[in-house]
């Protein structure tokens, strides 16, 4: 015949909370995974934050990029540089292209 420890069934309990538990917060990192690198987070940039974007080194590499993209959705662009001349530059083909 079986004996059974009185702490099984609060054991089995615990052990079933803990993995509950830990699937949960699995699911919501995958969710969360999913949502910001899978669907992308496109809509949180434009108006909600605001008409106006400033843009510290956009005459080159990723800060022109990033202003010539939200030129494109329809913000207003301050551009950061420390030349004159590559500033103006990206800011005539920033209002060209928009």
């Amino acid at each position: 015949m079986e004996t059974v420890l009185p702490a099984t069934g609060f054991l089995y309990w615990v052990g079933a909370g803990t993995v509950a538990y830990l699937a949960l917060r699995i699911s919501c990192l995958l969710f969360t995974a999913v949502r910001v690198w899978g669907l992308g987070n496109e809509s949180a940039v434009g108006p909600r934050l605001g008409e106006w974007a400033v843009v510290t080194g956009g005459t080159d590499g990723i800060g022109k990029s990033y202003a010539e993209e939200l030129a494109k959705r329809g913000m207003k662009i301050v551009l950061i540089s420390r030349s004159q001349d590559k500033l103006n530059q990206v800011s005539s083909e920033i209002n060209s292209c928009a």
